[in-house]
């Protein structure tokens, strides 16, 4: 299967198919690095109207959540404003290629949204994996193969007295296998700590 794309109004092909693989990550990187470079108070103006606050070091929503501007490793790029299932969340990522997504949602809802990406993962044909250490506690699939590596995707639960979270985290195997735990654990104790 060979990739095609349009430069100027010409048709082009592609026969690598490593080139295809990288479009979709190259698009998902050009998204991200425009989202991180929109200017602070434009970026302050639509998070505000999203239920969001400058607070120091961070961003806090109206419900209680708070992201700071880095966790362990990671720099959030974006805050996510809530839906009908999930009330707000934040995008982390760090240079290495490790994304995450918290996100709280209403009592109840962590258990919907679990069930949801176990099965919208499964449908779409990702292989359930059996994982150790902090992701044994998570549902994880095998999302992409590259030679020597795997591209993992985990969704934790969590949840407080009347809230509940998720961490959505996508990372390769096996050279980032360590810093999962310390991720696991630095986002569970910021929720325990800010939670409503």
């Amino acid at each position: 299967m060979r990739a095609t794309g349009t430069v100027t109004g010409k048709r082009r092909r592609s026969g690598s198919r490593a080139a295809a693989r990288l479009l979709p990550a190259t698009a998902l990187a050009l998204v991200l690095s425009a989202t991180a470079s929109v200017p602070p108070a434009l970026s302050q103006q639509r998070s505000t109207e999203s239920g969001w606050k400058v607070v120091t070091r961070g961003m806090r929503h109206f419900t209680g959540l708070t992201c700071p501007d880095q966790v362990a490793s990671l720099n959030r790029i974006r805050v996510l404003s809530g839906s009908a299932d999930r009330i707000a969340g934040c995008i982390y990522q760090n240079p290495a290629g490790v994304s995450a997504i918290v996100r709280s949602h209403p009592s109840g809802g962590g258990a919907i949204a679990a069930r949801a990406f176990r099965e919208r993962y499964g449908a779409a044909g990702f292989p359930l994996l059996k994982t150790t250490g902090a992701a044994a506690a998570a549902i994880s699939f095998l999302t992409g193969q590259e030679k020597d590596t795997s591209r993992c995707e985990s969704l934790w639960r969590f949840r407080t007295s009347n809230t509940d979270y998720t961490l959505w985290i996508a990372y390769t195997l096996p050279g980032q296998a360590e810093a999962v735990g310390p991720l696991v654990t630095s986002f569970a104790e910021l929720l325990a700590e800010k939670a409503p």
